[in-house]
């Protein structure tokens, strides 16, 4: 268990970095764009492609990081109004449909790369699926922490979790 701890607890911490420098690079290629639209009069053709796939990934780790640190898509209100043994099992049934999502993630999205392999995005000249390919990697990584929070295998943390700091 130790082991599924460090590992998950590991690649949240990769996912956080790799979505703080997706934002960083999306914010400095924004700001290249408008200073060269506004006082060089020309914008370079391939800044809007790569900071929409920057965003698109970006959004796609923040789904994966919500859903381990429990902040998904809930409604506490009336599950706190339940018996306690009820929210249990209502939270236990959450985890499920986060996970059923996160397969329909993974393998819808596999297919969606698939299927865009073949095509280019006419800036770049990348292939048009490296747009979607964080969808199958977020619905993976969703599969693995709702399990873990299914199976009550708890991050170690020192600080509170979003979710505390939301409710207060």
């Amino acid at each position: 268990m130790k082991a599924i701890k460090k590992i998950l607890n590991l690649s949240s911490k990769v996912l956080e970095y790799v979505g703080i420098t997706f934002l960083v690079a999306m914010t400095l290629i924004v700001s290249y764009q408008v200073f060269s639209r506004q006082l060089l009069n020309t914008s370079p053709p391939w800044v809007e492609e790569v900071s929409l796939i920057l965003m698109v990934w970006f959004g796609f780790i923040g789904i994966a990081l919500g859903v381990k640190k429990g902040i998904h898509l809930s409604i506490e209100y009336f599950v706190s109004l339940l018996p306690p043994s009820l929210q249990k099992n209502i939270i236990k049934i959450d985890q499920l449909f986060v996970c059923g999502f996160g397969l329909f993630c993974a393998v819808y999205g596999t297919r969606l790369v698939k299927a865009t392999g073949g095509s280019t995005l006419p800036a770049t000249q990348w292939p048009a699926s490296i747009s979607y390919m964080m969808v199958p990697v977020c619905g993976v990584m969703m599969i693995c922490y709702s399990l873990a929070q299914l199976f009550g295998i708890e991050e170690d943390t020192d600080e509170t979790t979003m979710k505390e700091e939301v409710e207060l």
